[in-house]
């Protein structure tokens, strides 16, 4: 067995397995650009190389997303459909044009069924029976003459999705925590939930930013900044994989989707990337930094254009920059290879297949006919070597082995069934719900709600929506109890009268239920108006956010604002929950509403957390990880814009200002601070100093406080944005309590990308603003660097 892999210490060892020998390509595929993790037996694959046929080798590159039946078509030859299919997949002889296939690779998704809940599925396997089943098809795999076993990819954005898996709050709820170290536990769940079912890698973990909320796939991304982006990054990789990708509690991480899809034309889907490379550089590569200095061993190519350059036939992106520069040691996956021939970079599917290996892609995870017959036509053809196929199973063969899946490939099933949510699951889940909640609006003190409140009316199509506060890419059905916010605060009440009226839907035109609504509110002491967006139903639903979810308008789609003023105009104290997944441009509510609380969308616990928060059981300790905009027009809205968009007077119509801006977020109490201080003002470029500030809570029940650090560079030579976060620490004080919060600024955290590309720390003035968000600083203190 291959040496313990350290948490941190995945990284890259130089490849002896592709020879030299055969050709050119052949020859520079062995010398560069292809490391391994530390730990692989190299022998050992070179002689299972050795053994393979050019259709053995073709099969393991390919892990196919698993879709039901009926979508495929009767004339497809995806063997993911049936049950009946896989076995044969995984057993070789799948026949592809001229191709017969040998073993499978392994599977995108097995545990899917329901495709996200877009399909019924009566008869949900529980995590033993997924156990089993992926058990089966090992010892499948292992029968055959090569015994390879296979590698099971799944999504694990916020959660495995594996029915019954626990569901975490998505993207946004889970940046809005600003608590790296729970970030890291709830990946932690994720991990030992997934192997416990048989998954060894999951996928769409996101190290990208959300720069425009438009874009459906923005759900899935934690903030729009590149330095806290890289701390949630740099904290759920080795929570991911562990200390031993061995153990029966870490997975490989799939990074998503590199080195970017947005922010792309139009907020759309597909649309291509108009992107400088100092930008890539200087905002958008950091989390990737992280993640791949963590030891990210899988990452998912982008499917877009940047600059012209489509990144599935990239060598620049998927060699030079990601591991000649980055140290990638892992496998690349993708499914854009469509992307190709449609932006008129290859002539059909045998060019594709040809750009994309030799690109450096190692994975079709679509049954993309690129990496199937298409592929081997190629290499007939003399287009592309097969030393590079060889190169990309080497690299697939090394995963398998560190996972140690030749000699342990079979998971517990009992195991899997105690595990998969249990309560100490459930547990977590409840308190980054509550951590993610972010107060915007409490005039009056209205929330927490007050005890001689007895009459409440619950208002909303969100409100008793359980399903909806899921998000995308959850675990579908959960197998397990999931409170609606309704029944949340049902359950907090007490003998408080509540009153339930859904109001409309979150789309479409029919207004018959606002009467009820109305009459609902009129009779009540207190409305609580749950709005937003809907992600239930997976591809088939009726979804405003998610995948293949992009929007032209961030308000509140279908009649909702109607329904929000209707109740307002009750005269009856309105608090407005948001159930979201992208910043909303909610300006009626922020000038009409005495109270909002953005909710995001957080997971099977997320009905509960809202309550509690609600009632002042829990703080809402959450602070936005993006900028809120007043209205679409405004975008992109991100808060580290450079100086002449920063200090803009604003349009004619709207000012320019954030409608809550990044970093913002209310508290039940209230907080008072000393004066910041540095323990060093000038330092070199070598060398660190630290920001010091006293907080105290000043006000009569137990808080949270999220102290930020901005800094500006005072002159760059090149242009940058007016002021970047590069610092921030939580604190949970008891009244009357104070704490002394130190931020460390290293002068490397201050580098810039200059104009010849290169990562530096220039000399000169920089001011550190310390405060509660990017627009409100308590003080602002010199730094000289030598």
């Amino acid at each position: 067995m291959p040496p313990s892999l350290s948490r941190r210490g995945f990284v890259a060892s130089s490849l002896a397995v592709v020879a030299a020998a055969g050709g050119a390509e052949g020859a520079q595929a062995a010398r560069s650009s292809n490391p391994l993790p530390h730990g692989v037996d190299a022998a050992r694959i070179k002689q299972l190389l050795s053994r393979m046929s050019l259709a053995d080798k073709i099969a393991q590159v390919n892990i196919p997303l698993v879709l039901p039946q009926f979508l495929h078509g009767d004339d497809s030859t995806d063997p993911t459909g049936t049950p009946a299919n896989q076995e044969k997949y995984v057993r070789g002889g799948v026949q592809v044009g001229r191709l017969k296939l040998g073993p499978g690779g392994g599977f995108f998704g097995l545990v899917n069924e329901s495709v996200f809940g877009s399909f019924p599925l009566p008869d949900a396997k529980t995590p033993r029976e997924q156990a089993l089943r992926h058990n089966a098809l090992q010892k499948i795999a292992l029968g055959t003459e090569l015994g390879i076993p296979l590698l099971q990819v799944s999504e694990g954005t916020h959660g495995s999705v594996g029915p019954g898996s626990t569901v975490f709050p998505e993207g946004l709820g889970l940046g809005a925590t600003w608590n790296p170290a729970l970030i890291g536990e709830v990946y932690s769940v994720v991990a030992t939930e997934a192997r416990a079912v048989g998954i060894h890698a999951v996928s769409t973990v996101m190290a990208e930013l959300t720069r425009d909320p438009r874009y459906g796939r923005a759900i899935w991304s934690f903030s729009e900044d590149p330095w806290l982006t890289s701390q949630y990054v740099a904290s759920l990789v080795p929570a991911l994989q562990g200390d031993d990708l061995r153990a029966d509690d870490a997975v490989i991480a799939s990074l998503c989707t590199f080195p970017l899809e947005s922010p792309n034309i139009g907020g759309l889907e597909g649309s291509a990337v108009e992107l400088g490379e100092r930008e890539l550089r200087s905002v958008h590569l950091p989390p990737w930094r992280a993640g791949f200095s963590a030891g990210a061993l899988m990452t998912e190519a982008s499917e877009q254009v940047i600059d012209g350059i489509s990144v599935h036939g990239s060598p620049k992106y998927l060699t030079g920059l990601l591991r000649e520069e980055l140290g990638f040691a892992g496998a690349v996956i993708g499914i854009g290879f469509d992307g190709l021939t449609r932006d008129r970079v290859a002539a059909d599917d045998v060019e594709a297949g040809a750009l994309a290996l030799k690109a450096g892609l190692d994975i079709n995870v679509g049954w993309r006919d690129a990496y199937l017959q298409s592929l081997k036509t190629a290499i007939d053809r003399g287009l592309v070597s097969e030393r590079l196929l060889d190169r990309a199973v080497t690299r697939v063969l090394a995963l398998k082995q560190v996972l140690g899946l030749f000699d342990h490939p079979y998971v517990d099933a009992e195991r899997a069934q105690r595990i998969v949510n249990q309560p100490s699951h459930r547990a977590i889940a409840a308190r980054v719900a509550r951590e993610s909640m972010v107060l915007l609006r409490n005039e009056g003190g209205l929330l927490p709600i007050k005890p001689g409140v007895r009459r409440l009316a619950v208002i909303g199509p969100n409100a008793d929506d359980a399903q909806n506060l899921l998000g995308d890419y959850a675990a579908a059905p959960q197998l397990h109890d999931v409170p609606s916010i309704l029944a949340g605060i049902r359950a907090v009440a007490g003998s408080r009268s509540i009153s339930y009226a859904k109001g409309c839907e979150v789309t479409g035109d029919d207004r018959s239920g606002f009467a009820a609504a109305v009459k609902a509110a009129k009779q009540s002491e207190l409305a609580i108006v749950v709005l937003g967006e809907e992600t239930k139903g997976g591809y088939l639903g009726a979804r405003t956010n998610g995948e293949l979810a992009d929007v032209s308008s961030l308000d509140l789609s279908g009649v909702q604002q109607e329904l929000l003023e209707a109740v307002s105009a009750t005269g009856t104290p309105v608090v407005l929950v948001l159930v979201n997944g992208r910043a909303l441009s909610v300006r009626w509510a922020a000038e009409h509403v005495p109270a909002t609380l953005e909710a995001w969308l957080p997971g099977e616990q997320g009905g509960q957390a809202v309550a509690d928060v609600l009632f002042g059981v829990a703080e809402p300790g959450g602070r936005l990880p993006v900028t809120f905009p007043r209205s679409v027009g405004q975008l992109p809205m991100y808060y580290n814009q450079k100086g002449s968009r920063f200090h803009s007077e604003g349009y004619v119509d709207l000012p320019g200002s954030p409608l809550y801006p990044f970093g913002f977020g209310l508290s039940y109490t209230t907080f008072s601070w000393g004066k910041p201080q540095l323990t060093t003002a000038r330092i070199n470029r070598s060398a660190q100093t630290e920001v010091q500030v006293e907080v105290t809570n000043s006000g009569k029940r137990a808080g949270t406080e999220v102290v930020q650090l901005y800094v500006t560079d005072v002159t760059a030579s090149v242009a940058l944005p007016e002021i970047q976060l590069k610092g921030a620490q939580m604190v949970t004080l008891e009244p009357g309590a104070k704490a002394t919060v130190r931020l460390v600024v290293r002068a490397e955290d201050l580098a810039l990308v200059n104009a010849a590309g290169s990562l530096v720390v220039e000399p000169g003035d920089f001011d550190l603003h310390v405060g509660t968000s990017s627009t409100s600083f308590a003080a602002t203190l010199r730094l000289t660097v030598r």
